[in-house]
C-alpha cells in the first residue's frame, strides 16, 4: 500500500468517526450529518484510492442502512436504477462493435477519406476517435486507435521522416478526442449518466431527461471544441507537410479487413436501429401505448438481446455457430463503472432524504455573485480536480453539492450541473486525469512534461469555450433560464 493510500485510509476513517461522534451544527439534522460523514469518507477514499475506487462505490450499501440514512430497499433501487441498466446495455452494444471489428473499419475508412497530409491525418484520427467514443468507452476507443497511430509513426520513422512534433501531436489527438467525443451522447461517458440519475434522485418532479435531451448538450460541444482542439494541436506542435508513405499503412490496414462481413453488416444495422430507437423513443412508445413504461435502458437492452441472439455467420473451435455477441466477450465489459454510477446515485439520494441538500443551500450565501462567475468557477474547479481524481467519482460527489448551491443562489440547477458534468471529461494535463491520457502516454511517443504543457493550455481553452458555449448557446437552446424552475 502506497503512502497516499495509507494516509487516505486513516484520514477518511478519522473524519468519518469524528463527524458521527459530534453533535451536528445548528439547524442540521443528525441524519444529514451522517450522510455528510459517509459522503466525505467516500470522497477521501476516491481521491486517495485508499481502497479500490470501485469498492468505494459499495460503501453506501453497508453504511447508509446501518446509520438510518437510507434503508436497504432504497439503496438497492439506486444500484438497480434504469440509468445503471442503460450503461450496462450500452457496454454490451459497444462490445459487439469491438468484437466484430466494426469500429476498426469505421476508423480506417474515416482516416482514409480525409487525405494524407499530416494536418489532415490528425483531423481524421480525431473525427474517427470522437465519433466512436460517443458509442463505446473512451478507453476502448483509445486502445483501438493507438496501434493504428503507432504503426503510422513507425512507417514514418522507417522513411526517415522527422516525427519529433508529429508523434506527440498524434498521440494527444487520440486521447483528447476520445474524451471530447464521450461527452456527445448520454452513453458516451459515465458522468453524463450521473447527471441524469442525480437529477432524478434529487429533483423527482423535474421533466425526464432522455437521450435526445443530452444530444442538445453534447453534440454542440463536440462540434465546436473538436475542431478547436485540432487547430490548437497543429499550431502548438507546428504540424505541417505530407506523410512519407504512411498513407500506404492506412490503405494496407483497410484492405486487410477485406469485404464487409455478414456479422459487421448485422451489427451496423442494429447500431443504426439502436440510435434511431433512442432518438424517436417517445414517438414509437406512444404508438405502442407504452410511453410511460419505456426508458432509454429498454432500447439498449432490445439491441443487446438482438446481439446475443443473432448468428454471426462464424463458427467457434467446437464447430458451433457463434452469435454477434457471446457471453464470454460480454463478461469483459467494465461492470465496475456501472456500480460507481449506483454509488453516485446513493449519495444523491442521501442528500435528498436526509435534508443535507437543504442544509447546504441554507448555509451558502451566493447573494451578489454573478451567475456567470459561479459557472466559471465551477467549470474551472471540475477541470482541474479531475486531473487528480476519477471523473466519475468527482462528478458523483459534486453534483449533489452543486444542486444545493443552485438552491442557495436561487437559480436553475442545470446552470451549474451541466457545465460541471461536461467539464469532468475535460482533463487534458495529466495521465491520471483520464484513461485515454494514460493509454497514449504508454506509447512511448509522449512524455509527461509534453502532456502537461500542452494540456494546461487546452484546459484553459476548454474552460473559456465551455462557459461561453453553455451559458450563451446550449442552455438557451434547452430553454433553461436563470430562474428557479417550478419543480424544485
Amino acid at each position: 500500500m502506497e503512502m497516499r493510500q495509507k494516509i487516505g485510509l486513516v484520514l477518511g476513517i478519522t473524519i468519518f468517526v469524528l463527524l458521527v461522534s459530534i453533535d451536528p451544527p445548528e439547524n442540521m439534522d443528525p441524519l444529514a450529518m451522517r450522510a455528510a460523514a459517509v459522503s466525505l469518507l467516500m470522497a477521501i477514499f476516491w481521491v486517495t484510492e485508499a481502497i479500490s475506487i470501485f469498492a468505494t462505490s459499495f460503501i453506501p450499501i453497508a453504511l447508509f442502512p446501518l446509520m438510518g440514512v437510507l434503508d436497504s430497499k432504497q439503496i438497492a433501487a439506486c444500484y438497480g436504477n434504469h440509468i445503471v441498466l442503460l450503461i450496462l446495455g450500452a457496454f454490451f452494444v459497444a462490445k459487439a462493435i469491438e468484437t466484430n471489428n466494426l469500429h476498426k473499419r469505421i476508423a480506417l475508412l474515416t482516416i482514409r477519406t480525409f487525405g494524407t497530409s499530416r494536418q489532415r491525418i490528425i483531423l481524421s484520427f480525431m473525427v474517427a476517435t470522437g465519433v466512436l467514443s460517443m458509442w463505446t468507452t473512451n478507453n476502448s476507443t483509445t486502445l483501438m486507435m493507438l496501434p493504428i497511430g503507432m504503426a503510422l509513426l513507425s512507417r514514418e520513422q522507417e522513411m526517415g521522416a522527422d516525427i519529433s512534433r508529429f508523434a506527440p501531436a498524434l498521440m494527444l489527438c487520440i486521447a483528447y478526442s476520445a474524451s471530447i467525443g464521450g461527452t456527445g451522447t448520454l452513453v458516451g461517458t459515465p458522468p453524463n449518466l450521473l447527471f441524469v440519475s442525480t437529477v432524478e434522485e434529487i429533483f423527482p418532479e423535474a421533466p425526464a431527461l432522455i437521450f435526445t435531451d443530452w444530444l442538445k448538450i453534447g453534440i454542440p460541444f463536440v462540434t465546436v471544441f473538436l475542431p478547436i482542439t485540432w487547430l490548437y494541436l497543429i499550431k502548438y506542435f507546428r504540424i505541417e507537410g505530407e506523410l512519407k508513405g504512411s498513407d500506404q499503412i492506412i490503405e494496407q490496414e483497410y484492405q486487410a479487413l477485406g469485404p464487409m462481413s455478414v456479422a459487421e453488416k448485422k451489427v451496423a444495422l442494429i447500431i443504426i436501429l439502436y440510435a434511431l430507437g433512442f432518438i424517436f423513443r417517445n414517438w414509437w412508445s406512444d404508438i405502442l401505448g407504452v410511453e410511460g413504461y419505456v426508458k432509454d435502458s429498454t432500447v439498449a437492452f432490445i439491441a443487446s438481446i438482438a446481439l446475443f441472439s443473432l448468428p454471426s455467420g462464424h463458427k467457434n473451435e467446437e464447430g458451433n455457430e457463434t452469435r454477434l455477441l457471446e457471453w464470454q466477450d460480454a463478461k469483459e465489459i467494465p461492470w465496475a463503472l456501472s456500480m460507481m454510477i449506483g454509488g453516485g446515485m446513493a449519495i444523491a439520494s442521501s442528500f435528498k432524504s436526509s435534508g443535507l441538500i437543504n442544509w447546504v443551500a441554507n448555509i451558502m450565501s451566493l447573494e451578489g455573485i454573478p451567475v456567470l462567475l459561479i459557472v466559471f468557477l465551477v467549470v474551472t474547479a471540475m477541470v482541474f480536480l479531475t486531473e487528480i481524481n476519477s471523473n466519475t467519482a468527482t462528478t458523483a460527489i459534486f453534483l449533489p453539492v452543486l444542486a444545493g448551491l443552485s438552491k442557495a443562489g436561487g437559480f436553475h440547477p442545470y446552470l451549474l450541473m451541466i457545465p460541471a458534468t461536461i467539464a469532468a471529461s475535460c482533463a487534458f494535463m495529466l495521465p491520471s486525469g483520464t484513461g485515454p491520457n494514460a493509454c497514449v502516454l504508454a506509447s512511448g511517443h509522449l512524455s509527461i512534461p509534453q502532456m502537461a504543457r500542452a494540456g494546461f493550455r487546452l484546459n484553459l481553452l476548454v474552460i473559456l469555450v465551455l462557459v461561453i458555449l453553455l451559458y450563451f448557446v446550449i442552455l438557451p437552446i434547452m430553454d433553461i433560464s436563470s430562474s428557479v424552475p417550478s419543480w424544485i
